[in-house]
């Protein structure tokens, strides 16, 4: 890496012979407007900038040795290549003098000399704390620099040195109350006392009641307890998405009577939100190799910009259908998200292929969310992040990690979000033996009262499902399909039918085609035909009737004749709303016949060896 001219192709081509690795020259990947923009005298900007080295990033990560030559003049440029993985730069340093006669004596070289000073104004050398960078002075490139490059690479260790501010985690490891609310007063007297101005606002951005099991509640009844204690202002915005507005009882449930009901905010996110930027056609096209070709738009909710001195996100890092690990800077850029924001991110994430992506730290929507706030609110909003790390176990929900971090993806925040992501790996990926023929999924009525939700049962247990095999929902609160009247709608019109019924449908219907978000969820809802899905629903008490079931392409069985069915007393244990019986693994049926049970799906991911290795 390293300015124009600084003899970064020629000492990389060299390097890779030596190595024995694939050479990739960076400026192949320019698209051809930059080019031509270069060509002409002006300089790239970051917007020409991100698609191209998205490019390069896919280019390296295809090939298990390789050499690049590319000037990563910027950190958040070099960040971006980092999400390759094991990544090691070499920094060429030459003054700028040398460079000059370099540039000048270039021939059909698109950078000219009218472009140096672009370079050196964009350079940003590397800091300390970039522990993956060595800088080898460059005055003179050539063969004779190689070694001294090999030998300083083989000192370097891939990864940044950034860790979180707090981090409080094992495989083992269980946090009990006492030690949370010690953490939770470190949190407040360390980070957020010292960011206080006089008005004293902090905003708290926890997930809605369908994260029951994250913690994430509880802390945030502890943060508001304290601060209103130091007499801050202080207001709850739950990041509820497309989910709808909490009532009462839904804060209650989460929260306890540690948070007033008034003291709740609600996200519109149809129509309350500001615009802020968006990420472009061409990135999205380099992150997805032109599967998708629509830029988008980055809107946040109205409160979250208004002059907050300190916001803080709470919630829980576990795989994910749509980003591959929930939380960080999902929950802001999401959760508060607008209706096109939340739409496009998640149609991004059923057109690159759910299975692939699920439980991955990095993915091209973890790429989108994390550009769009490192780009667009980072500067705007003090953002402190607090992440749990839960597990179930056989003696119930525990939790096994608490991080916390601030800012960027490049600083503490993304530290203590990688760590977190570790440890989920770790505690919430569950890599079976051998597929399911049958599994029998239990959604907690408190949590899952729509299909948007419950089908959490599908997306976390699909990649551990055997092609003929039967998924069996057992959804006693689940009345409707989508969690506004619109979407609810789509759904009950379209169906989980499949791939390709969804994109024809889009062609034929405008209201579908301007809700994506709904159609990535018929997509992810769907077993395209590899395997059965049952819901199981109580239509006495208000739940799903069988027509209604049935009518998007499930099947469907009383609830009370499948717990009979499956030997299941969902009235008894030591914690009924977690599962029937609070217990979870292989069981045998009334008629002796074995299943598979999960209590809690939204916790974990399940999958074989070979479909999460894919």
């Amino acid at each position: 890496m390293g300015v124009a001219g600084s003899g970064k192709s020629t000492v990389g081509r060299d390097l890779a012979r030596t190595l024995d690795a694939r050479f990739l020259e960076a400026d192949e990947f320019h698209l051809r407007a930059s080019i031509e923009k270069m060509s002409s005298g002006i300089a790239l900007n970051d917007d020409d900038r991100w698609p191209w080295l998205i490019g390069l990033r896919r280019a390296m990560v295809a090939e298990q040795r390789v050499v690049v030559a590319c000037s990563a003049l910027k950190r958040s440029y070099r960040d971006i290549l980092r999400g390759a993985g094991h990544v090691r730069f070499v920094f060429l340093d030459v003054d700028r003098s040398e460079i000059e006669q370099r540039i000048a004596a270039r021939t059909r070289h698109f950078m000219g000399p009218t472009m140096i000073d672009s370079q050196f104004a964009a350079l940003e050398r590397p800091s300390a704390e970039e522990t993956d960078i060595a800088a080898v002075g460059a005055g003179s490139s050539g063969k004779h620099i190689t070694s001294t490059i090999a030998e300083v690479l083989s000192a370097l260790r891939p990864g940044i040195a950034t860790v979180a501010l707090l981090a409080d985690s094992g495989r083992h490891r269980t946090i009990s109350t006492e030690e949370l609310g010690v953490h939770i007063d470190s949190v407040v007297e360390s980070y957020i006392v010292p960011q206080l101005s006089s008005a004293k606002r902090v905003l708290l951005v926890p997930p809605d009641h369908t994260r029951l099991y994250s913690r994430a509640g509880e802390i945030t009844g502890l943060l508001f307890q304290r601060l209103i204690a130091i007499e801050c202002e202080v207001a709850v915005l739950p990041a509820i998405g497309t989910h709808s507005e909490m009532t009462a009882d839904d804060a209650r449930l989460l929260f306890g009577d540690a948070v007033p009901y008034d003291r709740i905010q609600h996200h519109r996110w149809r129509d309350r939100v500001v615009r802020l930027g968006e990420i472009s056609e061409a990135e999205i096209r380099a992150l997805t190799n032109d599967n998708f070709a629509e830029s988008i738009p980055v809107e946040t909710g109205e409160v979250l910009v208004d002059q907050w001195d300190v916001v803080v996100s709470i919630g829980q890092v576990v795989p994910h259908e749509v980003i591959g690990m929930a939380n960080f800077t999902k929950n802001i850029v999401i959760g508060l998200g607008g209706a096109p924001t939340i739409h496009r991110t998640h149609f991004l994430g059923a057109v690159s292929d759910m299975e692939t992506l699920m439980g991955r730290v990095d993915s091209p929507v973890r790429h989108v969310v994390d550009a769009a706030f490192d780009r667009f609110l980072a500067d705007r909003v003090n953002v402190i992040w607090i992440l749990t790390v839960m597990e179930d176990t056989g003696d119930g929900v525990v939790q096994r990690g608490l991080f916390v971090g601030r800012g960027r993806t490049n600083e503490s925040g993304g530290a203590a979000y990688r760590a977190a992501s570790t440890l989920a790996a770790q505690c919430n990926i569950d890599l079976v033996a051998k597929p399911f023929m049958r599994v029998a999924c239990w959604l907690d009525p408190h949590e899952f009262r729509s299909t948007w939700l419950g089908n959490k049962a599908i997306y976390r247990t699909r990649m551990a499902i055997a092609d003929g095999g039967e998924l069996i929902v057992l959804a006693p609160g689940v009345a409707r399909f989508g969690e506004d009247l619109a979407i609810d709608a789509l759904i009950r019109r379209h169906g989980y039918r499949g791939t390709p019924s969804t994109l024809a449908a889009l062609v034929e219907n405008p209201e579908l085609a301007a809700n994506l978000g709904a159609a990535a969820h018929l997509i992810h809802g769907s077993s395209e035909g590899r395997f059965t899905i049952t819901y199981c629903t109580d239509p006495d008490t208000g739940g799903l009737t069988q027509s209604e079931v049935e009518g998007v392409g499930f099947a469907w069985r009383p609830l009370a004749d499948e717990l009979v069915a499956l030997g299941l007393d969902a009235t008894t244990g030591p914690n009924a709303t977690t599962g029937p019986n609070g217990a979870a693994g292989p069981r045998t049926d009334a008629a002796g016949k074995p299943f598979d049970f999960i209590a809690n799906p939204a916790l974990g991911l399940w999958a074989t060896a070979e479909r999460f290795d894919r």
